[in-house]
């Protein structure tokens, strides 16, 4: 009967709509397989880093890629790394005559930015006659810094024309707490080992089916993204300009930040006398890098920039730009490419100062503060 016929027809329709999923579904896994394993021949993760020493230090991944977040308020974006785990465009590099070191952390890695937008990847296209490379990873400081520099000199026999090193207002911190040294090897203070042993299917995807997994974290990160936006009200989010502890030691009474007086303690970023022991440490690490990059005949330059909290409140207990600028002259460093004026300049002329120059409720720069930081660098290193 035609209830009957109807029936078979759309039974018939589902079997062959099924057919036809499955035979997609393996032809995208065999597409997936030969991408994975013959054209997309790096490693894929979330981001990038491995932890080594038993867990008391970490590096980027060698030949990775990621589509990276870190801050739930930053869009997430592309990092390559290269052969060495140093992040770079992602493209085959060209030897060319002369060599840019950096070094730094989070502001130095790019951090919110993929590689044509951060100050690094700027200087690349605009200097074209130098091959930069890009030692700057999150969270290292002037002991890691002096660490990676000496690393890099042992593995690469380079002509080095120019170093920068990007002092952040993190590194004091970072110097006093994170970081210390054992027989010349910066260690954590806490190990860390986020190297966990994952599942046969986990480990499965990422070295076979990268593919999936690149487009699973796209989906991931967008729906992540909204939940974040419909959760999260704007006026409740942390926002940098209205203070940060770890900044804030330029422009708050350091006895109330420490915890020497127990009375007058605010926060607990720091320990007794962590403030002074930072900036100590910076100092001493800072004059024995000078030392290996004068050893290589090469320029070195300091470079400094504010916080929204620096702009918005000043530097009334500490003064960031007269001790960088010290630490430059004690050690006949180059110069110091100092992006405070700049800011303070803009933040004056324009009411929208915070979005132009740092990500949404973030310390790190835009591609515009980026931009400026890279013009800043040409004009103040390069004036031949």
């Amino acid at each position: 009967n035609v209830y009957s016929l109807f029936n078979f027809r759309i039974v018939m329709k589902f079997k062959v709509f099924l057919i036809n999923f499955f035979i997609f579904i393996l032809f995208y896994l065999l597409i997936d397989l030969i991408f994975s394993n013959f054209i997309f021949k790096r490693s894929v993760d979330h981001k990038c880093y491995i932890h080594v020493n038993n867990g008391t230090f970490y590096k980027l991944r060698n030949n990775c890629y990621a589509n990276m977040r870190i801050i739930s308020t930053i869009d997430p974006y592309k990092v390559y790394t290269d052969k060495k785990g140093l992040r770079y465009s992602g493209k085959k590099r060209k030897t060319k005559d002369k060599n840019i070191v950096f070094l730094g952390d989070s502001q130095t890695f790019g951090v919110g930015n993929s590689w044509e937008n951060t100050f690094v990847g700027i200087l690349e296209e605009k200097l074209e006659n130098y091959n930069m490379y890009n030692l700057g990873v999150p969270s290292y400081s002037p002991s890691v810094y002096k660490y990676v520099f000496k690393e890099f000199l042992k593995n690469n026999d380079l002509d080095i024309s120019k170093v920068f090193v990007l002092l952040d207002l993190t590194d004091v911190s970072d110097e006093s707490n994170r970081w210390y040294e054992v027989n010349g090897v910066p260690t954590l203070t806490e190990k860390k080992i986020i190297d966990k042993d994952r599942s046969f299917f986990s480990r499965f995807k990422k070295e076979n089916l990268k593919g999936t997994y690149i487009i699973s974290s796209k989906i991931r990160f967008f729906f992540r993204g909204l939940k974040n936006k419909s959760v999260v009200k704007k006026e409740n989010r942390y926002k940098p300009v209205d203070g940060n502890p770890t900044g804030s030691f330029v422009y708050k009474n350091h006895k109330k930040l420490e915890v020497c007086d127990t009375d007058l303690k605010e926060q607990t970023s720091w320990k007794c006398n962590g403030i002074e022991t930072g900036l100590d440490k910076i100092s001493t690490k800072i004059s024995e890098l000078v030392k290996m990059v004068k050893k290589k005949n090469a320029e070195f330059y300091l470079i400094i920039l504010p916080w929204p909290d620096t702009l918005n409140f000043g530097q009334k207990e500490f003064n960031w730009e007269s001790f960088v600028n010290k630490i430059c002259e004690d050690n006949n460093c180059d110069g110091t490419i100092n992006m405070f004026p700049d800011f303070e300049d803009l933040k004056k002329k324009r009411k929208d100062w915070l979005e132009i120059i740092y990500l949404t409720d973030d310390i790190h720069l835009t591609k515009t503060g980026n931009r400026m930081l890279s013009d800043k660098i040409i004009k103040e290193s390069f004036k031949e």
